[in-house]
């Protein structure tokens, strides 16, 4: 039987820690105001590509995509502001982390070596979530690591931006952050990406989140 990931402590960065250090480099110098668009007649035609980098230009990690629908029961797991939909054969636990997680849910299956944890929510002020998530990025940046993005998306209304690192072969920790009400959320899956059928889990949380 394959036990639950064991990430170490150190590499759990505190979210208001890393934030504050991250953001404490800002300037409160207004933004430049862009040139006003030209009509140039180019002719540009919309393309399926995917995107290979986020609205920050931080190049996005190709996670798999979602094949099999995911189960979800009628239960919601409540935090401070949110709820989402409890997964069939995920339940709510406790985990050793540093720091300790708003939320959590594990699989029940002892061989899935996986969790879905939710930061507690830090109030941000009017720092944008680009600065937030460039914050997290030096954090893990710091320790060694080599933060990717993940693509963008909304969870419930609002805009969210990911990050991915890998903190080894066997364990992946993918990361949404959204802002929401001043403060700001870090939803994390952390995975062995041999097994992605968490990652659907994962998405399939978001896509049942609500505010309030």
């Amino acid at each position: 039987m394959i036990g639950r990931p064991r990430t170490p402590a150190a590499l759990l960065p505190a979210l208001a820690l890393v934030v504050a250090a991250g953001l404490a480099g800002c300037s409160d110098d207004p933004a430049p105001t862009p040139a006003a668009p030209s009509d140039t007649g180019v002719v540009h035609l919309p393309t399926s590509a995917a995107p290979t980098t986020d609205s920050a230009g931080h190049r996005i990690a190709q996670l798999p995509s979602q094949t099999a629908p995911v189960a979800m029961s009628e239960d919601r797991v409540r935090g401070v502001d949110y709820s989402y939909l409890e997964p069939v054969g995920w339940s709510r636990a406790e985990r050793d982390l540093q720091p300790r997680p708003d939320t959590l849910l594990q699989p029940d299956d002892d061989g899935v070596r996986a969790f879905i944890a939710v930061e507690r929510p830090i109030k941000v002020g009017s720092h944008s979530l680009a600065e937030v998530v460039d914050g997290l990025r030096a954090g893990f940046a710091g320790k060694g690591q080599t933060p990717l993005a993940a693509p963008e998306r909304d969870i419930a209304g609002y805009h969210a931006m990911g990050i991915v690192v890998d903190q080894s072969e066997q364990v992946r920790d993918v990361y949404y952050v959204v802002a929401y009400t001043e403060k700001v959320y870090a939803i994390r899956l952390t995975y062995d990406p041999t097994h992605p059928e968490a990652l659907g889990v994962y998405r399939a949380v978001l896509d049942s989140w609500s505010w309030g």
